[in-house]
């Protein structure tokens, strides 16, 4: 007879193979949008992002919210700067040496 220890545990060879099957799609798929949105944070320099979607675990959901919303701003609002600037013809402003 199995004690209640034995019985509480269950290991993936007791999981049936569509539940394995559901197993394997979802960490895929969180693997896939944790893997976009870490790299797109990182492309433009948001360390807050950066660390918040490497610490949390939505399924996605979060990821999804970063590429669709956040960065995808960000990529328009640099396109509209760059628009405006050729519009203008004025030329990027690279900064100004000290004087002294």
């Amino acid at each position: 007879m199995r004690n209640h220890y034995e019985a509480s545990r269950m290991g993936m060879h007791d999981v049936p193979p569509a539940g394995r099957a559901l197993v394997v799609a979802v960490v895929a798929w969180s693997l896939a949008w944790k893997g976009a949105s870490l790299w797109h944070a990182a492309r433009n320099g948001s360390k807050p992002w950066f660390v918040t979607l490497l610490l949390t675990n939505t399924l996605g959901v979060l990821d999804a919210v970063y590429l669709f919303g956040v960065a995808r701003r960000r990529g328009r609002e640099e396109l509209d700067e760059l628009a405006i600037l050729e519009v203008t013809g004025e030329p990027e402003q690279e900064g100004h040496p000290q004087e002294t």
